[in-house]
């Protein structure tokens, strides 16, 4: 019998009652069940040992490939401030709103 229906003879003893061997086969079930979760457990943590293991190996990986990218060096090194105050004046001469929003 599994564990649902000895708890079950339990609750329902029927006219016999319960068997004596009830706490015993109950025990043994129990074990069972907890033996079988114990082993399903181990596996799992064994996988995710894996799984970040490789996925440590993947990272490593990437980050070669990263190393190895040479880094291009723009034209603009200047600083960008100026260029985009630059615009925005060029813009404000064509804009009639611009004489109302002066800068100070």
């Amino acid at each position: 019998m599994d564990f649902a229906q000895l708890i079950e003879l339990l609750r329902n003893p029927g006219e016999d009652g319960t068997p004596d061997s009830i706490y015993d086969d109950l025990g043994a079930s129990y074990t069972e069940a907890t033996s079988t979760r114990d082993a399903k457990i181990s596996t799992s943590e064994s996988r995710v040992a894996e799984l970040e293991l490789e996925l440590l190996v993947a990272k490593s990986a990437n980050w070669d490939l990263l190393q190895q990218i040479p880094v291009a060096e723009s034209e603009d090194s200047g600083n960008d401030d100026e260029s985009t105050e630059n615009e925005s004046e060029e813009n404000s001469e064509d804009d009639p709103e611009s004489d109302f929003f002066e800068k100070d």
